[in-house]
């Protein structure tokens, strides 16, 4: 009986060491790239977080000759007025004619076919793909399947440790 407990520790023992090492190979792979100079035809953004992605994007048209910008997975109760302009403070000239908001998605496959829909509609092949560098990975693929169109990825840091498992 006391072997057979040294023998279930030991097992309990190596998964623990699996998973904390699964855990570190995951952080590690985590994209966390900054690019200054792209060549894409729109920037897409897709929501969650505080605020940061959405500023990001903001950032990104500013510092570019990009002006067009899609907020993907916005809530039906979201008005960009109110929030981009007077909450954000971004300039209200620049939402009016360079920020389109896009309702219908609720997660990540849904984002890629509303961006794909919109991107159709408005004849764009390339993006520049804005979200966490925790989603970043399962965005991209979901783009690159999905969307049909040439994605750039460009993963904001996301400083939150821990996630609700249903948005994994």
């Amino acid at each position: 009986m006391i072997l057979f407990l040294k023998r279930i520790n030991i097992l309990l023992a190596l998964i623990l060491l699996s998973l904390a090492l699964g855990i570190v190979k995951f952080k590690n792979n985590l994209p966390n790239q900054k690019i200054s100079n792209f060549d894409v035809d729109a920037i897409v953004v897709l929501t969650g977080g505080k605020g940061e992605r959405i500023i990001e994007g903001y950032r990104q048209i500013e510092n570019s000759n990009q002006k067009k910008l899609f907020i993907s997975g916005v809530d039906n109760t979201f008005n960009s007025e109110v929030v981009l302009v007077n909450i954000l403070n971004f300039d209200r000239e620049v939402v009016n004619c360079c920020i389109e908001v896009g309702y219908l998605s609720k997660n990540t496959y849904e984002n890629a076919l509303e961006t794909r829909y919109w991107a159709l509609e408005k004849k764009i092949q390339s993006i520049l793909l804005i979200t966490s560098n925790l989603h970043m990975q399962r965005a991209e693929f979901l783009f690159n399947q999905l969307s049909g169109l040439e994605v750039i990825p460009f993963a904001v840091s996301n400083e939150e440790l821990i996630i609700p498992f249903e948005k994994m």
